[in-house]
């Protein structure tokens, strides 16, 4: 478990308020795929309590770094999360993450057509949230790795024939390329944003902001429609090593390969007046991993110890949609309101077997604040029978006879609050029923609910500052 350094978090997040601009880290990461925002002095600029955004163009600093080729993307997010009823104990986390993007476009710089390079640096410092809270599988989303400066991204973005394929190669994640959907990260605990929390759980691929070497192609027979595929590197130590800035950047350390694959229909503003997304996809993953109940003799691991027995091979698949439904006019804004959902099932041995979730999302709910939302969010997911197994034996080797839940629910309410532009402010609720409690010495089978308040404030570079944003084409 990472040791707290609030004294490195305090001048960050100093700095963020200091900056005057928030969009949380997922937050940030979509924006380098939206389209530019609209133009100062529409209504669209309305609904802020400050603006600092003409900082961009009237300066001329955003548009000369553009004009070269260079863009500025990235921001700061702090959550502060307190376990309030319930859980495995009372108490209260700050999780904090600043990262820098910095996107070539080689077309200006070189002269290659349809070229790009995309380097981003991540670092995150905080605790680990469910020690409180009970929940393993469902932390707040700015958590971990901790304590290390990583690079998030560092790789080579090719368009081809007239972008209808799309090319990246280098050190990458491939959490933001699939199973994605544009509102997940409207929400701040790691249940949506920005995968199905099985997405990443069962399997051994690098989760953001650590990353392995990888490649993804997208065809694009459509603007709108798509199919993606990749490959990409499992290396264990992604995630746990000190910092992938100057080591590990051999394959050395790879146990095996991640292939997902992605088949869609994904509109946006302005070409579609109801922006949806339609997707199902799925992945296999050959490295190897421990089983959630034996040990290499084929006996239950918590009664007869010895190491845990070497699995290999899983695989998921899973579909998700995306739909605004109704927008109180067809104005420049784009309130409305957004319905979504989806479900992933994995494999026998997979840690999760059953994912589902469901939501909504209202933007602009008060017309003199077209940015806000109210995010609504409900999820459910069924563990691994050899998992849950292995927690009651656990329990009951701690003294209580009862058995562990074999699925754990969630519900996630929070207000997202635009105060300025790139500035966000969103206080939250999450009711979490059944706690799965993973990793404990000793799981409780009658812990029936945990209650999370918090807070959550972001800032966004680009939008807080006005700079002009480089459009990535995924």
């Amino acid at each position: 478990m990472p040791i707290l350094r609030p004294a490195r978090a305090a001048p960050l997040a100093a700095a963020a308020l200091l900056w005057l601009a928030p969009s949380a880290t997922a937050a940030f990461a979509q924006s380098a795929t939206d389209s530019s925002p609209p133009q100062t002095g529409t209504a669209w600029q309305s609904g802020y309590l400050f603006d600092v955004s003409t900082f961009g163009p009237e300066s001329g600093l955003g548009q000369a770094m553009a004009d070269a080729g260079i863009y500025l993307n990235g921001g700061e997010t702090g959550i502060l999360a307190g376990n309030v009823a319930g859980g495995a104990k009372q108490g209260a986390v700050f999780d904090n993450d600043f990262n820098l993007e910095v996107d070539l476009d080689l077309a200006r710089i070189a002269g290659i057509p349809g070229a790009a390079m995309h380097i981003v640096i991540d670092d995150r410092v905080g605790g680990y949230y469910g020690k409180f809270s009970g929940s393993n599988t469902l932390t707040p989303q700015t958590f971990g790795p901790n304590e290390v400066l990583q690079f998030q991204e560092f790789d080579w973005d090719q368009a081809l024939f007239n972008d209808h394929v799309l090319l990246l190669v280098g050190r990458q994640s491939p959490v933001m390329d699939f199973n994605s959907l544009p509102v997940a990260c409207n929400f701040v605990f790691t249940n949506a944003c920005t995968n199905f929390t099985s997405f990443f759980v069962n399997d051994s691929a690098a989760i953001a902001p650590a990353s392995t070497w990888g490649a993804r192609i997208a065809f694009h027979p459509t603007l709108e429609t798509y199919l993606r595929t990749g490959i990409y590197e499992d290396d264990p130590d992604a995630y746990t090593q000190a910092s992938n800035l100057t080591n590990n950047w051999g394959l050395d350390h790879a146990t095996g390969v991640f292939i997902p694959v992605e088949l869609g229909y994904k509109s946006d503003f302005p070409t579609d007046p109801y922006p949806r997304v339609y997707a199902v996809g799925g992945f296999y993953d050959n490295s190897p991993y421990p089983d959630p109940l034996f040990n290499s003799a084929g006996l239950p691991l918590p009664l007869y110890g010895g190491q845990a027995r070497v699995d290999q091979g899983r695989e998921s698949l899973y579909a998700m949609f995306q739909q605004m439904i109704w927008r109180p006019d067809l104005s420049e804004t784009h309130r409305g309101l957004t319905v979504f959902g989806g479900a992933m099932f994995g494999s026998n041995q997979s840690e999760i077997r059953q994912y589902y979730q469901a939501g909504l999302s209202d933007q602009g709910v008060f017309a003199a604040h077209p940015h806000d939302s109210i995010n609504l969010l409900a999820m459910y997911q069924v563990f691994n029978q050899r998992l849950v197994e292995d927690q009651t034996l656990l329990a009951n080797l701690g003294g209580d006879s009862g058995r562990m839940n074999a699925g754990e629910t969630d519900f996630e309410l929070n207000y997202l609050w635009q105060a300025g532009a790139g500035v966000s402010v969103q206080p939250f609720v999450e009711y979490i029923i059944h706690p799965d409690q993973i990793g404990f010495a000793t799981p409780d089978p009658h812990l029936p609910r945990s209650i999370t308040l918090g807070m959550q404030v972001s800032i966004a570079l680009p939008d807080s500052l006005g700079l002009p944003v480089f459009v990535r084409k995924n």
